[in-house]
This record gives C-alpha cells, sequence and structure tokens, in this order.
C-alpha cells in the first residue's frame, strides 16, 4: 500500500505519496498528452511557442480541506464544472481560481482502504487513469495523516487578573479652566499629539501648579490642593467673580462643581481615568457599582464615556469605558477592594472639605461658606459624611 502525507494549512499545501508530491505525479502522466496538443496548437500561437500544460495546477487551500474538513474521504468541501457526484476536485487550477481547471479523482473509502481512481482532467479529454494510480492507502495511516492538518488548538485565555488593591484618587482636571485662566498667553499645543502630556506637564508647571499624575497631565490629586495658595488658585478659577462677605445660597446657584472627579489606580498603575462632564460627587456612582451585585451590566458614571459594572459573586468586572453596551473588558476587582477604596477617598474628600470651607469662609462670608463649599464639591453629603456608615 501506498503512504499518504498532507502538508496543509502551513503557507505551502503538498500533498506526498511515497514521499513524492502529487502535482509531480500528475505532471509526468500528463506531459505525453500535453506535449501532443502543444504541437497541435503551434499554429494558434506562432511565432510563440504553444503552453505546455502539463501540471499547470495548484493545491487546494489547506484551510478548507484539512481536518475536520472530510474532502479528502469523498465528501468534498469544493467542487467545480463537469465534476461527478462520486468525484473530488484534488487539485486546482494553478490561475488560482481552481474550479477553471482541476484535476478529478473518485474516493473510495472502506473499513481498511482508502483508494485513489479514476483520475481526469475536467477540461480534456486526456486519458490519466491508464497511466496515473489507483493509489491505494491504509486507512488508519491515512486517516492520521489527515488529522495531522487539523489546526492547533487555542491556548486557553489567560486567566484573569482579579485586582484586590485599588485606588480611587481624587483628582481636578485643570485642563477644564484653570490651566487656561493662569497661562492665558501660552503657546497653543502642538500638532503632534504624542507631545500633548509634555506640552501640558510644562504649561501646568508654568502655571505653578502642583504636580500632575502620571501618564495623565490634565489630572492633579485632589492632595495637591491642600495649601492655600493653590485652593485659592482653584476656587477662584471655578468662581470666576469674587463673592462678598454677606454671600447667601442663593448668590452660588450658578456655580458648578470643581471639574475631576476618580482616577482608578491598580498596583500604581492608572486603570481609567475620570471623562468629560465628571466631578468629585462620581464617587456616589463608585460606591454604588461596589454594591452591584447583579449579572447584568449597570453604569459606573465618571462622565462620557462612562464604564459598566457586573457581578459574579464578590467580583466585579468593569468593562469600558463606552457609551455603547457592552464595552471591552477592563478589570476584575474584588468587591472588598472597591469598597475600602470608595471609603478611602470618600475620608480625603471630606479632608479636603476642611481647608476648603475655612477659605469659603473667607470669600464669602460665615453665612455663604457652606453654600459655597457644598456648590464646589457638589453635595453636602461628601463633607459630613452623613450618608457613609463607618
Amino acid at each position: 500500500m501506498r503512504e499518504i502525507e498532507f502538508r496543509l494549512g502551513s503557507g505551502r499545501d503538498e500533498i506526498l505519496i511515497d514521499g513524492v508530491p502529487l502535482l509531480d505525479l500528475v505532471r509526468a502522466a500528463e506531459l505525453p498528452y500535453a506535449r501532443q496538443e502543444q504541437l497541435e496548437r503551434a499554429e494558434e500561437f506562432a511565432p510563440e511557442p504553444a503552453p505546455l500544460l502539463a501540471g499547470a495546477y495548484s493545491y487546494l487551500l489547506g484551510r478548507w480541506t484539512g481536518w475536520p474538513a472530510r474532502h479528502y474521504l469523498g465528501e468534498p468541501v469544493e467542487v467545480t464544472y463537469d465534476q461527478e457526484d462520486d468525484e473530488t476536485m484534488l487539485l486546482g487550477c494553478a490561475c488560482g481560481i481552481s474550479e477553471c481547471w482541476a484535476l478529478l479523482a473518485r474516493i473510495e473509502v472502506t473499513e481498511t482502504e482508502v483508494r485513489w481512481s479514476g483520475f481526469r482532467n475536467n477540461s480534456r479529454d486526456w486519458d490519466l487513469s491508464a497511466v496515473l494510480g489507483p493509489f491505494v492507502f491504509a486507512r488508519r495511516q491515512y486517516e492520521e495523516a489527515l488529522r495531522a492538518t487539523a489546526p492547533p488548538l487555542a491556548a486557553p485565555p489567560p486567566a484573569p487578573v482579579i485586582h484586590d488593591d485599588v485606588r480611587l484618587v481624587p483628582v481636578i482636571d485643570v485642563l477644564s479652566g484653570l490651566v487656561y485662566d493662569l497661562t492665558e498667553d501660552y503657546p497653543a499645543p502642538p500638532a503632534d499629539e504624542s507631545l500633548w502630556d509634555a506640552y501640558w506637564s510644562e504649561r501646568i508647571a508654568a502655571a505653578g501648579l502642583p504636580k500632575p499624575m502620571p501618564g495623565n497631565a490634565r489630572l492633579i490629586p485632589l492632595s495637591g490642593f491642600l495649601d492655600e495658595e493653590h485652593l485659592t488658585l482653584l476656587v477662584r478659577s471655578t468662581l470666576q467673580r469674587s463673592p462678598g462677605d454677606d454671600a447667601g445660597a442663593d448668590d452660588f446657584e450658578d456655580v458648578g462643581c470643581v471639574a475631576g472627579g476618580y482616577l482608578l489606580m491598580a498596583a500604581g498603575r492608572p486603570l481609567v481615568a475620570p471623562g468629560c462632564c465628571s466631578d468629585l460627587t462620581d464617587l456616589a456612582s463608585w460606591r454604588e457599582a461596589a454594591r452591584h451585585r447583579e449579572g447584568s451590566p449597570s453604569m459606573v458614571w465618571i462622565g462620557h464615556p462612562w464604564l459598566n459594572v457586573t457581578a459574579d459573586g464578590d467580583k466585579l468586572l468593569l468593562t469600558g469605558p463606552t457609551e455603547h453596551d457592552p464595552g471591552p473588558e477592563l478589570a476584575w476587582i474584588t468587591r472588598r477592594a472597591l469598597d475600602s477604596a470608595v471609603r478611602q477617598a470618600a475620608a480625603e474628600v471630606r479632608y479636603f472639605a476642611r481647608p476648603l470651607h475655612e477659605l469659603c469662609a473667607r470669600l464669602a462670608g460665615t453665612r455663604g461658606a457652606d453654600a459655597l463649599c457644598t456648590a464646589l464639591l457638589g453635595g453636602a453629603w461628601l463633607r459630613a459624611g452623613s450618608d457613609w456608615p463607618a
């Protein structure tokens, strides 16, 4: 019996019978017929020689015909014209369109053997069966060779990293107005976006502001504004005016929250930064995320675009940022870690509220201090902590 080898899907598809490429065997069998045709068509192509068409085939693509396809077991996945029901296309046209010139054969499978016979070209009446085959293979060896063409099993995806130590760093977005107010005459940003972080870092330094977060020049940690100088710059830029000593709550109805939010950090690296329209009140959304227990996604508002959170027991999956649901996987976090991060961030904001309230009292008087501080932080609950059980 013959021995077959299928080399399919490796970028150079090939079939060997007893170590000889099938294409070589076919070319040798067709050569007498092809030479006769070349002589008969000489005048048609003169003064150029007529083409010699012996073996003018290419192997079929292994990604379609290799295992688990049963093409070479007599169950064709590719067919051509003038192909009988019991025939299989073994080779296609060298032009790349396999159907226009094909080598056909019958593949018969028994319990012990696989037999190739009845070879013919679907475009010529060359009597190939008289000079090519039949080829008989042991079924066991044949199927082992065919199964070897199966694509390698994909490696299982790595187990997700579940973060058990995260931080929510309260941050101020200084590009929302503060930097522009303090450096009005500074040159415009460069056109090359890869230079922007360096540009904004330099401009922030020129404005006399604290150092921004690593890898995100627009965000400065809230802790950088605890001193009176930087805190005054922040409040005056947000107000855009100086309130009087007799100011009341109504005087601050048009004052918005300080732009910023919370930078989620894990292992010292940022995972996600707040987006457009975010502020320090977004901690309420992070708190709800830590309490989420459903397998369906729920929004975590961090500005545009936002996150979604899905629960799997005591593990939380964050996806996004996106404004289309669902977003790509971002991080797995334990519920305990996120709850702890939320409580720590709330404590940081309440600590920040002390010097802020003192400054507001100096700027707006005792009567307006509470209203101004609440307007800047976006909610009295952040200062009082009444909604945060110990």
